[in-house]
């Protein structure tokens, strides 16, 4: 047959039937096609493409009816970075499933240093995303003589799970230097590698050296050994395991002990889940005396609507107890949606305790046009023997009749003293007993917008007690956004009045401006300007109407940003106090995901000396070092918070690390890859 080159794109349709797609796009282009209805061949300088994967080989055969698509020869199969060569493919479209055959290739994530290289003689991956390989060897040394090697009878990844394999042998170069009848990592403990040490120094330890060590027995049934050697608590050791009882529901449990104190001493925690159709049930529980002579638990159970918790903690060293204790549900009846909700929480420290109440019950319905809602809510509070409380309650009727907003509200409180406000933040409250209010929109053009509402009621302010009849009004305005001085301004106008017959009154005005405009490429000026005045006579506290609390203040923020970097500075100046406030300045540049930083600063106007900065660095300093920090400078003083250095071994990352609130100082070494296994994905068809 004579040899010519052609590029066809095949729409194959799909049964009604078959639900997992409507076509599937497969663009072929090689020197041999053949298309019949049993079966499609390609041969002869073969690439196809199909969704974002592309594969040559030498020859394929793709099965319409069954949609199994077979490649033979010296197949290449490319997703983005990652690349996997095979001897044969097969690949089952309705499944999404695939399996490929003498395998060789390399493999990346974002979140991957480099590449995972993998030799493999079968490699399977499920439509779950689920990775199973047999005769498998992989590193992350990208030498064609690797300083190190995995070689596994089995392995299987489960995306952001664990990574499992069967007779592992660990090599350097190609010597053996243990092997383990299996080998679990843990993605949630990426840290948790066998024969890894991890050196390092606490304030509560000394220097200590700890190692561990993964296992996996099932699905049902994993985790890790933890071995350690301490200047001040001696040996330690202690088992996780993660489990999941049929019929029951997972769980996991951990022991510490460490023999050599002159009391043994250790800490243990269980953590369990209960599932039974509806009905969840989860308890915690830990106990230490290693540091703290303490024990935590924890109780939770729900069922559809219904839930309800506990919490308990005592710390016996620091004379600290705390309690707490909540129900919720939700159910209708009938035509009304109902909640409820109790809380309870309780808290000693050297004696002295506080105790707080909240219970909230709630309903909601709609008769005909007419919304309603009801909703209680009492708080209790107490400390050192004094108590505080309030109640709180309000109803609510509201429709729609044509154009106009109708809403009837009810409220108000009940407090045995004025203590018990200001304790739960009340202080100038106007009750409604009751108020009718009507709004609706007035004017709406392509130029302003003017909505209106009107409200008559009986109030009663608290805490004063003064009761009066009033007839209120608010209008809102908001123009459209227009062009002022080169930029965008956009602003809002509030006007409200109340008044108290015969002569008493309060109005207010509050006003919004927001300009905006860039000055020049990449840069931004940002001003803003509040408004808020309140007038009037009455006997009642202007502080009572929210809308008239008195403001007057502009505020601007400076803002340059590009792909690499943002920075922008802000203040504000009340024209009240004439106070300037703290001058922020926060900024960000990114070079790559290895070489960034951030700053936010703080700088008071009237003492440039007063600064508080924080920054986070992280630099490649060379190809072999690279530094991560968090610091902090405050009153003059330098604190480093957190601080990394990292260093390169090739296939291996020493890391040295150092967190000044735990006053910890460690050393570890790992594979650069392997921890961030967990978001490994092979091409996916």
């Amino acid at each position: 047959m004579t040899k010519y080159i052609i590029t066809i794109i095949l729409l194959i349709s799909v049964p009604a039937s078959v639900a997992w797609a409507e076509s599937v796009p497969i663009r072929l282009k090689g020197e041999d096609i053949v298309i019949s209805e049993e079966k499609i061949t390609a041969s002869g300088n073969l690439e196809v493409e199909y969704k974002d994967i592309k594969l040559k080989a030498s020859s394929i055969e793709l099965d319409p009816q069954k949609w199994i698509l077979i490649a033979t020869g010296d197949v290449t199969v490319i997703q983005g970075e990652n690349t996997l060569r095979g001897n044969k493919l097969t690949l089952f479209l309705k499944e999404d499933f695939y399996q490929l055959d003498d395998v060789k290739g390399e493999i990346t994530d974002r979140s991957i240093k480099g590449f995972i290289y993998i030799r493999s003689n079968t490699l399977q991956r499920q439509s779950t995303g689920e990775i199973s390989s047999k005769g498998t060897s992989f590193t992350t040394c990208n030498l064609s003589e690797p300083h190190y090697h995995i070689r596994a009878g089995e392995l299987f990844i489960y995306p952001q799970e664990r990574l499992y394999a069967r007779d592992v042998s660990f090599y350097i170069g190609n010597t053996r230097i243990f092997s383990l009848s299996h080998y679990n990592l843990l993605f949630d403990y990426p840290d948790r590698q066998p024969v890894m040490p991890e050196i390092g120094n606490s304030t509560e330890e000394g220097f200590y050296i700890k190692t561990f060590y993964s296992h996996y027995q099932s699905k049902d049934l994993y985790g890790y050994i933890t071995l350690g050697l301490a200047e001040k608590t001696g040996v330690g050791f202690g088992v996780t395991e993660f489990y999941n009882i049929k019929g029951i529901g997972p769980g996991s449990t951990n022991i510490y002990i460490l023999p050599s104190l002159e009391e043994i001493k250790g800490s243990i925690g269980i953590v369990q889940s209960i599932i039974a159709g509806d009905t969840k049930l989860n308890g915690t529980f830990n106990r230490e005396n290693i540091l703290y002579n303490r024990w935590n638990y924890s109780l939770s159970a729900s069922y559809k609507g219904y839930s309800l918790s506990h919490q308990g903690s005592v710390n016996q060293t620091t004379d600290i107890s705390s309690y707490s204790t909540s129900l919720s549900a939700s159910e209708k009846l009938g035509s009304v949606n109902t909640s409820i909700s109790l809380s309870n929480r309780y808290y000693e420290s050297s004696g002295i305790s506080t105790e707080l109440n909240d219970y909230r019950l709630s309903g909601n319905t709609k008769v005909g046009d007419i919304n309603a809602a009801l909703s209680i809510r009492d708080r209790y509070y107490k400390e050192e023997g004094i108590p505080a409380e309030i109640g709180e309650y309000r109803l609510v009727l509201s429709s729609r009749v044509q154009n106009i907003d109708v809403k009837g509200e009810v409220f108000t409180l009940s407090y045995p003293d004025i203590a018990s406000l200001s304790q739960f933040g009340y202080y100038y409250i106007l009750t409604k007993l009751p108020e009718l209010s009507l709004s609706s929109t007035i004017i709406s053009t392509p130029d302003v917008s003017i909505r209106g509402e009107a409200l008559i009621g009986n109030y009663v302010e608290i805490p004063s007690n003064i009761q009066a009849f009033a007839l209120r009004g608010n209008i809102d305005v908001s123009p459209k956004v227009i062009n002022f001085l080169g930029g965008n301004l956009d602003s809002s106008l509030r006007l409200n009045g109340s008044y108290y017959p015969p002569q008493d009154y309060i109005t207010g005005v509050k006003l919004n401006m927001k300009w905006g405009k860039e000055l020049i490429k990449n840069l931004s000026l940002n001003l803003g300007y509040e408004y808020t005045e309140g007038w009037g006579n009455s006997q009642f506290n202007i502080l009572s109407e929210s809308s008239a609390l008195p403001s007057n203040y502009i505020s601007g923020n400076l803002v340059s940003k590009d792909d690499n970097y943002s920075i922008g500075i802000s203040s504000k100046f009340d024209f009240m106090s004439y106070v300037l406030s703290p001058i922020a300045i926060n900024g960000s540049w990114k070079k790559d995901e290895e070489n960034k930083i951030g700053l936010n600063l703080s700088i008071n106007p009237y003492n440039l000396s007063d600064i508080i900065a924080e920054s986070t660095v992280s630099w490649r300093i060379d190809p072999k070092w690279k530094l991560d920090t968090k610091w902090k400078f405050s009153t003059g003083a330098f604190q480093f918070q957190e601080l990394k250095i990292t260093y390169d071994l090739h296939c291996w990352e020493a890391n040295l690390r150092y967190n000044s609130t735990t006053q910890t100082t460690s050393i570890s070494f790992s594979l650069k890859a392997l921890p961030s296994m967990g978001t490994v994905g092979l091409p996916q068809f």
